[in-house]
């Protein structure tokens, strides 16, 4: 099968990494893949190539893209394909779409409701997604069921497919020591971690909070924070205020996080809201044990015991800064609970299982299909 994969942007988030999984795992089964970007390729570009996926930008241009549209529908016209993959919601891409590939096409999502469109605002783009995709995926119960709740209607259109994950080398003999060696960080201390975007609605106000708290009873402990955004100077701030500005290390962006999960000892994740959030996993594939507070989201779908992670569903800083502080002092229990919680993400992210369960909502119908 000919499959085409449309996706808002190519950086290197979450979306972005999963989309490359399936694409890498549908090509290991045979399928032919390629990708089309509505934005001009980022980031994700040379790893495309790597891979050998062929890519197309086509840049994002006037309000809400509409001076876009045009292009899009003549590289859509340009291609061929069996069944079409679209990556994240765009209204001009939906309508951009016309015939190319109509009856065989999948709108598959990533991200949390609330606070990214108001109702009325979701209802309209679940409108043009119901004409316009045969079915509509997420990798987490809880935004499907966000989604049901504002649109109840797409009930039998929605699927949900775990997101794929495959597993890193892990930690064994002195991989930590030599990935601390390579960030100049010390392997003697106790490194506590969480990357991303520094947002708002991440938490990293909670983050260095605990941090404050940790550090007051381990003179050994020591944060590291891997990300850019525009809460960074209040965040300095806070953590000046607090005493520990001298034992955090910001990272900034890094390429590649290995180094970065394999140097952690704990993983201390913080969110309002994040559809399932793709750090805390990660670190779960390296066998990182996770302390996690997020107030709406889907992760309790993954570390749903405390065999595989400690999570809450509210930021209280006191109860995270014990379990952190618990972990790091039982050694052999933070390594169980990291060895579950990675043997955890395996079972679920199986990438060959996320692939076929993709495959079986597409079909074959006829020859490829063209653009109007």
């Amino acid at each position: 099968m000919r499959i085409l994969v449309l996706i808002q942007c190519t950086n290197l988030g979450g979306m972005e990494q999963s989309a490359l999984l399936l694409m890498d795992e549908l090509k290991a089964m045979g399928h032919v893949v390629e990708l089309i970007s509505i934005n001009e390729l980022g980031a994700l570009k040379k790893v495309l190539e790597e891979h050998d996926i062929p890519a197309t930008g086509v840049g994002y241009h006037g309000t809400m893209g509409w001076r876009s549209f045009f292009p899009l529908k003549r590289t859509l016209r340009s291609k061929k394909a069996d069944a079409l993959i679209m990556v994240g919601h765009n209204l001009m891409a939906m309508l951009a779409l016309g015939s190319f590939c109509r009856g065989n096409r999948i709108l598959t999502l990533h991200f949390h409701h609330e606070g990214v469109k108001s109702n009325m605002g979701w209802r309209f783009l679940y409108a043009v997604s119901r004409w316009r995709f045969n079915r509509i995926t997420y990798p987490t119960r809880f935004i499907a069921d966000e989604a049901l709740e504002i649109v109840p209607g797409m009930r039998k259109i929605v699927r949900v497919i775990p997101y794929p994950f495959v597993l890193p080398p892990g930690r064994e003999g002195n991989a930590k020591a030599e990935a601390r060696t390579r960030l100049e960080i010390d392997p003697g201390y106790k490194l506590i971690g969480n990357a991303g975007w520094l947002i708002p609605r991440k938490r990293w106000d909670v983050f260095i909070g605990v941090a404050a708290q940790v550090a007051a009873v381990m003179p050994e402990a020591r944060f590291v924070i891997a990300g850019e955004g525009p809460e960074k100077q209040n965040l300095l701030k806070l953590a000046e205020n607090l005493g520990i500005q001298d034992r955090i290390f910001w990272l900034g962006w890094c390429d590649q996080l290995d180094d970065f999960y394999r140097a952690l000892d704990v993983m201390l994740f913080n969110s309002d809201w994040d559809a399932l959030g793709r750090t805390p996993l990660e670190a779960m594939s390296f066998g990182v044990p996770v302390v996690a507070s997020v107030l709406h989201g889907g992760l309790k779908e993954v570390i749903d015991s405390k065999e595989f992670g400690f999570l809450l569903d509210r930021h209280d800083v006191k109860v995270l800064s014990s379990a952190v502080v618990n972990l790091l002092q039982n050694g052999d229990e933070a390594e169980k609970i990291g060895e579950k919680g990675r043997n955890r993400v395996r079972d679920i992210g199986s990438p060959r299982a996320h692939a076929s369960s993709v495959l079986e909502l597409l079909t074959i119908k006829g020859s490829p299909s063209q653009g109007e």
